[in-house]
Parts: C-alpha cells; sequence; structure tokens
C-alpha cells in the first residue's frame, strides 16, 4: 500500500493495486461498457495526456487538471508515475468516481448518468476552446457513431 500527499495541497490517495480512492480507472469501466470504452479510445479525449507530452507540458497543474483523472480531488491523480492509471480524460471526469458505481451498479445516484454542459465547461472554456459547442460535441463523446 502506498500513501500519498500532493506537495502544497494537502492532497492525499491511497494506492491499492492499481486503484486511488474512489476513482477506478477506465480499464475498469470497460469491463461492463465494452463498446462505449472502444469508442472513446478513438476520440482525443483518449490521448489528451500524451499532447501535453507532446508538448512538454505534462508536469503543469493548470494543464494536467484538464488532461487526466481528479486533479487535485481526493483519490484522483497525483502524477503519471504514481496513478498512471488516471491519465487522460477518462469516464470518471464526465460521470463522477466510479468505485460506488463498480461495487453496486444499480445504486441510484452512484454514477452521473447524463453528465451537464457545465462539466465539460470546466475545461472547454471559452479561452481554451472558442468554437466549443456543447449539443455538438456530446454526440461523438463516445466516439464515432457505427
Amino acid at each position: 500500500m502506498l500513501f500519498c500527499v500532493l506537495p502544497g495541497t494537502g492532497i492525499s490517495a491511497e494506492a491499492k493495486g492499481g486503484e486511488y480512492g474512489d476513482y477506478i480507472g477506465w480499464m475498469k469501466c470497460r469491463s461492463c461498457h465494452e463498446q462505449l470504452a472502444a469508442g472513446w479510445q478513438m476520440t482525443r479525449h483518449a490521448w489528451a495526456f500524451g499532447d501535453l507530452k507532446k508538448s512538454g507540458q505534462e508536469g503543469l497543474p493548470d494543464c494536467q487538471r484538464c488532461h487526466v483523472i481528479g486533479y487535485g480531488e481526493e483519490g484522483g491523480f497525483i502524477d503519471s508515475d504514481l496513478t498512471p492509471e488516471l491519465v487522460n480524460v477518462q469516464c470518471e471526469e464526465c460521470h463522477g468516481a466510479g468505485r460506488a458505481h463498480a461495487s453496486d451498479p444499480g445504486k441510484k445516484g452512484s454514477i452521473i448518468a447524463k453528465p451537464s454542459e457545465q462539466k465539460c465547461r470546466k475545461c472547454h472554456t471559452p479561452g481554451q476552446d472558442k468554437s466549443f459547442n456543447y449539443a455538438l460535441k456530446i454526440k461523438g463523446i463516445h466516439g464515432p457513431k457505427q
């Protein structure tokens, strides 16, 4: 077991076999949502952290917060070495931490079924993405329609 505190934040994460707090990573989601996961892998969200690496910005907190899962939250992304399962914009960034849902999929309120535009606007701000159109983008969020 590993326990870390993100310097300067007081935010901690306890790693248990690749699982961090309430975040479980897309691979766990895939076990029940295989088609959605396959579609997501064809989106830019699936490779968001790679974009940071290409530009040398993977260590910048202001950039990380939009390219990883749970940045600045209890049990969320710490860094790409300690929490590699939480890089990229995965299911839990929009639908919320998935541990409770994975434990009891039928439990009401264990996951955000239909995320609001406000969730997207956390990163798709007018300054970062001037042409963002929620109604259009939401249609392809899980990949190209079959």
